[in-house]
């Protein structure tokens, strides 16, 4: 359809009205009534393994728009993340709210829950410990990104975690060899708990520096527990 065949004789519309209507048929007239579904990214999907405590855990992390994507890198006790090449200084910790922390992340704090709404949350090194107990972990490579897939050894279930290496300072290292996520667990004024995995090994219950930029999984609990 044409403009002319879709408002007839220019000369009969007024200048600045035949302006204005060209420009809405043109941007918006000739639209496809609905975007492409593969174009718009699929929602977080909570996955439920059978775990005892009931926990479900997302299908990929925080920023990430699949479950392979790295997504956003984060310091611990923080809710803003941060993209690969963003230029973000992970070195000014002790300038964030996160350095204020003498405890396990609570809400305020809790990335999950600021960037996913309720019911997310950030997992506990306990929550770490249970999913490496009741999974079997195979290294391996989806859609170009190495990384962990946990497959639950209750209902076969997995989720598969990107090895997206770690911020420090301005770069970000190891990525596809090394995963490190957060746990919301507090060990001491400079250490808080997260899981790391490479290629031959995974510890669901490490300790490191809390300025590190790490990625973060979020879990809910299941309402029927």
């Amino acid at each position: 359809m044409t403009l002319l065949d879709k408002f007839g004789i220019v000369d009969e519309i007024k200048s600045v009205d035949f302006c204005r209507e060209a420009y809405k048929f043109i941007t918006e007239g000739d639209a496809p009534a609905t975007t492409p579904e593969t174009l718009v990214p699929s929602e977080t999907i909570a996955v439920e393994l059978g775990l005892p405590s009931g926990t479900l855990w997302a299908d990929r992390n925080i920023g990430a728009k699949t479950p392979e994507d790295f997504g956003l890198y984060f310091s611990w006790g923080n809710i803003e993340g941060h993209a690969m090449g963003s230029g973000y200084d992970f070195d000014d910790y002790n300038e964030t709210k996160g350095h204020e922390l003498d405890g396990d992340i609570d809400i305020e704090h809790d990335a999950a829950r600021f960037n996913m709404g309720e019911p997310w949350q950030m997992p506990t090194k306990e929550q770490f410990q249970e999913l490496v107990d009741n999974c079997t972990r195979e290294w391996c490579c989806e859609n170009g990104h190495m990384g962990s897939r946990f497959t639950s050894k209750i209902n076969g279930k997995s989720v598969f975690f990107p090895a997206a290496g770690y911020g420090r300072g301005t770069s970000v290292n190891s990525v596809g060899s090394l995963g490190y996520y957060w746990s919301s667990s507090w060990n001491s004024a400079d250490y808080a708990y997260y899981v790391s995995f490479d290629s031959s090994s995974v510890s669901p219950q490490n300790s490191n520096n809390r300025y590190g930029g790490f990625s973060v999984r979020a879990v809910q609990i299941s309402p029927t527990k």
